[in-house]
């Protein structure tokens, strides 16, 4: 048996969507190992090769794939291949002193090319990327969950400064109605949950489409879609369709921006959780 990702109702393993909330359940998928690394071969090279799969893999699926050559090409117009060797020779050395096995090596890497991109598309993408990112997400590379202020690292990557969205931090000033309506459509948090905002995206500004973030949870609704909820611990899927995202299998969409500052802060949180 499983439990809904949404209501935590008791499912059969095979459930496709809950018999109680209606929410779509994420089905099971056996986990592709996407990097691996043969000893008897040049370990540094083998990184810098799997640096342009995974450059590659993050136009698909954060920019646009036809921007593939334009991104490869800058790597070497900025120079940015000379840091690419010199972080292979890094990595290279804590995978030989980490003696990380095959799956470790696999998720080790990966953690370590986001990061890597995410430096290259932030300082010298600029004229190529359509959404801004903040410059402040790289420092949390190889932090742990224990050593985040959680809070912090929600703004950093939404960035709402840059944004048009309507959103509520102080709860002293945001209208009492608005709360309530919040409350009564779709964040249904636990008693004692500490809420960190609730963005407004209901059409007459109502509040009773939206999304907010806890300590705990996502917790959105649009218009024509169920109330939703994903748990940072829960976190399984989190993929980019044509003008949206799905949160383990579930629809969110609030503008390009933050639709891809929202997936790659999931994926942070995502990672930090299963450390």
């Amino acid at each position: 048996m499983k439990h809904c990702i949404n209501c935590g109702t008791q499912l059969p393993k095979v459930a496709k969507f809950c018999f109680n909330c209606g929410v779509p359940q994420p089905t099971a998928a056996a986990k592709k190992v996407l990097y691996t690394i043969d000893p008897q071969k040049s370990v540094e090279e083998q990184i810098v090769d799997q640096f342009f799969h995974a450059l590659k893999y993050r136009i698909e699926e954060q920019h646009k794939p036809n921007q593939y050559k334009d991104y490869l090409e800058l790597v070497y117009q900025s120079r940015f291949i000379e840091t690419v060797h010199l972080r292979a020779a890094q990595l290279a050395t804590e995978i030989a002193q980490k003696q990380l096995n095959y799956f470790q090596i696999s998720r080790f890497l990966e953690e370590r090319y986001e990061a890597l991109l995410d430096y290259f598309v932030i300082h010298h993408g600029k004229n190529l990327n359509q959404v801004h990112l903040p410059e402040a997400i790289l420092k949390y590379e190889g932090l742990t969950l224990s050593q985040i202020n959680l809070v912090q690292l929600i703004f950093d990557y939404l960035d709402f400064g840059s944004e048009e969205e309507t959103y509520y931090t102080d709860f002293f000033y945001m209208p009492v109605k608005k709360i309530r309506n919040a409350s009564q459509s779709f964040l249904f948090t636990a008693k004692e949950e500490k809420i960190f905002f609730i963005s407004d995206q209901s059409i007459l500004g109502s509040c009773r489409e939206g999304f907010a973030m806890t300590e705990m949870a996502l917790y959105w609704k649009f218009q024509f879609h169920p109330s939703s909820r994903v748990y940072y611990d829960k976190l399984d899927t989190i993929e980019r369709e044509k003008t949206w995202i799905n949160i383990n299998s579930m629809f969110f969409h609030v503008n390009t921006s933050i639709d891809l500052k929202m997936l790659k802060l999931l994926k942070k949180l995502k990672w930090l959780h299963q450390q």
